[in-house]
């Protein structure tokens, strides 16, 4: 059964896809070009900060740095600032209803002066530090830990609650300010080893082939799961990788470049997933700040989501992301079968 989805915004052209196969989107191009024609090959122009979010209270010092060391940057933020909650059930055919809600809309995080678009304009540059004193490139990460019979249920550890203000590329489809629900079957401190020493294309995304990763670590960003049809296992069919997007601290991305719209028009949520080493890292809906914000009710729903020569049987078949004006919430919700729930024949 093909997946369906339903929201408020009826369905507009779609936008043509690049392809992937090619080994970069335009924006990556650009990179490797500024990366050679810099000395020893690598890029000086951009800048990168280690604040992120409001607070780390709730987080040892002691990681904080580690997440700085390793990474350049700190994932653990301050999730407290959404007013987290979860919740997580299941039925007795072993269908499992996961909840997660955030208080997005009021949320104190950044916005650029300029709003961003496909070409980068306003304070959307390398060189920028207008958003609280930082790049707007950089993207503030927060760790909401997720319950162990979450986890157990789920096979989701936490979710990374990350706002980008600048979008990120492809500019042209994501280049505007967006929330991204990075859920992570991994837990923070392994995060923390998904890097590229020696392999960076700039502070944000490693190297891709044709250019090789001289450590384990940063070759397994492009080690995926695949099938005897040389498919990647556990992902929709319609999903496609792109190299370029090898974020340290998470994985390559890959998702429907069919559906993703024009950046002007970009409006419901979109489906992500993360690969890393063979595996799936995490599970991401992501999705405009329009839709979580303001005086309207919106709601998306997506049902009947299948995966490649599925060994994951706990990843979600259905999901939807409703916000409330009322009082600013946004709830995700996911429904699955529950790992390792098998039904007692009577």
């Amino acid at each position: 059964m093909a997946a369906t989805a339903t929201s408020k915004v009826a369905a507009s052209k779609l936008a043509k896809p690049y392809d992937a196969t090619d080994g970069a989107s335009e924006y990556a191009e650009e990179m490797i070009r500024r990366r050679l024609s810099t000395k020893g090959g690598k890029s000086s122009s951009m800048s990168h900060s280690t604040k992120s979010g409001k607070g780390n209270s709730s987080k040892s010092s002691k990681k904080v740095q580690e997440s700085i060391d390793k990474l350049g940057f700190n994932i653990y933020g301050d999730s407290s600032i959404f007013d987290p909650s979860s919740s997580i059930e299941v039925d007795d055919n072993c269908q499992y209803t996961a909840t997660v809600r955030l208080q997005l809309a009021d949320a104190d995080v950044p916005f650029p002066p300029v709003m961003p678009g496909p070409n980068g304009p306003g304070s959307c540059i390398f060189e920028g530090t207008d958003c609280n004193g930082q790049s707007c490139l950089n993207e503030v990460r927060n760790v909401y830990s997720l319950s162990e019979k979450f986890e157990e249920v789920t096979g989701f550890n936490h979710v990374g609650v990350d706002w980008s203000p600048c979008g990120h590329p492809p500019l042209e489809w994501f280049g505007k300010p967006h929330w991204n629900l990075h859920i992570f079957r991994v837990t923070p401190e392994e995060r923390l080893n998904a890097r590229c020493p020696g392999g960076m294309l700039n502070p944000f995304i490693c190297d891709f082939p044709p250019f090789e990763q001289p450590t384990p670590e940063g070759r397994a960003f492009f080690v995926w799961g695949k099938d005897t049809n040389d498919a990647v296992a556990n992902v929709p069919d319609t999903f496609m990788a792109a190299t370029d997007t090898a974020v340290p601290g998470e994985a390559v991305h890959s998702w429907n470049h069919n559906l993703s719209m024009p950046v002007a028009e970009w409006f419901d949520p979109q489906l992500i997933m993360g690969l890393y080493d063979g595996g799936i890292r995490f599970w991401e809906p992501m999705f405009p700040y329009e839709f979580v914000s303001g005086n309207t009710t919106n709601f998306y729903g997506r049902t009947g989501i299948e995966y490649v020569s599925q060994t994951i049987q706990e990843l979600p078949s259905e999901y939807s992301l409703s916000y409330d004006p009322s009082d600013g919430f946004t709830t995700l919700m996911m429904k699955g079968h529950a790992k390792g729930c098998e039904i007692e024949n009577e």
